[in-house]
């Protein structure tokens, strides 16, 4: 049985999504006209719902996933489905609400459903996407069930392969220096870091030509790809690891910009093993309810388990190495 954590804020974000619906709708219902704006082309409308099927249907959905979700938090024995109904219900009750936002807002600010403007609606809407994700991080069960998977498959490595028997008292420590090792993400992750900042040049440059003058709001995004964004990508294409006594630390080895920090006493266990990027939540710098990674293939790497009950895992070369200094420098320190 898995423990969900954290219940009277999963409650409350799992029914917000319905509370805003409502919110949203009560006060503006006499202003809105017959028809709602709810597709977008770029700034302005291209399609239209009759607001009496729009309202409905989206006080619906949200309360279905808010229901789906509750519900889901029942499933403490089957945590795959838990975790797997608790998404749908989620993603389902914060779009709807956040395709709600931007639909209607919108609408009854302008003169007429043709000339409203998404504008600067469109970040709540991307805003209730990202809230989706949350209830998984909150409850905690990714977490222990991801652990769990995790120590099952490794106990299957250990069968076949036959598990090393522990160091009797009195054996040496192996020396504790400082280990450095680099690695280098393959080629489609380097193009996609030229890509994204040819695309960040183009629109930055694109964004003065169209009209004489500068669209703001195209020229900051564009500033923020070419000067965040693409330095982001193309920094995770080549990284860093470095153990010392003080810190395990993760870098970019391109841009040297830090990507991660432990100190010993942080770390519950560390062990070398292979990283499968659809266990660690994908190719990158991820973040999963209950931890984070820096995977650039299926390759070795180092897997903590920290005593905040977080997760971390990095993909190196000689990992085997890097997690004997680790296990020599904690017990060293006694931790």
């Amino acid at each position: 049985m898995h423990t969900v954590k954290n219940r009277p804020c999963l409650y409350v974000v799992l029914v917000l999504p319905v509370v805003i619906v409502l919110g949203i709708y009560l006060p503006l219902a006499n202003q809105l006209p017959e028809l709602t704006a709810t597709h977008w082309s770029s700034t302005y409308p291209d399609e239209f719902t009759r607001t009496e099927i729009l309202v409905p249907v989206a006080i619906g959905l949200s309360a279905v996933g808010s229901i789906i979700g509750l519900s889901a938090l029942a499933l403490t024995r089957r945590p795959a489905l838990l975790l797997t109904l608790l998404f749908i219900g989620s993603l389902l009750s914060w779009t709807t609400a956040g395709v709600f936002i931007g639909s209607v807002v919108p609408t009854v600010l302008a003169e007429t459903p043709q000339t409203a403007v998404i504008g600067i609606w469109m970040l709540p809407m991307l805003a209730c996407t990202l809230l989706a994700l949350s209830p998984l991080w909150i409850c905690g069960v990714y977490q222990s069930y991801s652990k769990q998977l995790q120590a099952q498959r490794q106990a299957r490595i250990n069968q076949a392969q036959g598990i090393a028997a522990p160091a009797p008292q009195g054996t040496a420590l192996p020396e504790v220096g400082e280990f450095r090792e680099t690695m280098k993400a393959p080629w489609w992750l380097w193009m996609l870091g030229l890509v994204v900042a040819g695309i960040g040049i183009f629109a930055l440059l694109d964004s003065y030509n169209r009209s004489g003058q500068a669209n703001w709001t195209a020229t900051i995004i564009s500033l923020v790809v070419c000067l965040i964004v693409c330095p982001l990508v193309l920094g995770l294409c080549w990284i860093r690891v470095s153990i010392t006594e003080q810190r395990t630390r993760v870098t970019s080895a391109l841009f040297g910009f830090p990507l991660r920090t432990i100190k010993p006493e942080e770390i519950e266990s560390v062990t070398s093993t292979e990283i499968d990027p659809m266990t660690w939540g994908g190719w990158g710098w991820r973040f999963f309810p209950g931890g984070s990674a820096v995977v650039l293939r299926r390759h070795e790497g180092l897997a903590f388990e920290l005593k905040n009950s977080s997760r971390f895992a990095v993909t190196i070369p000689n990992s085997e190495q890097g997690a004997e200094q680790l296990n020599a420098i904690m017990l060293k320190n006694g931790s």
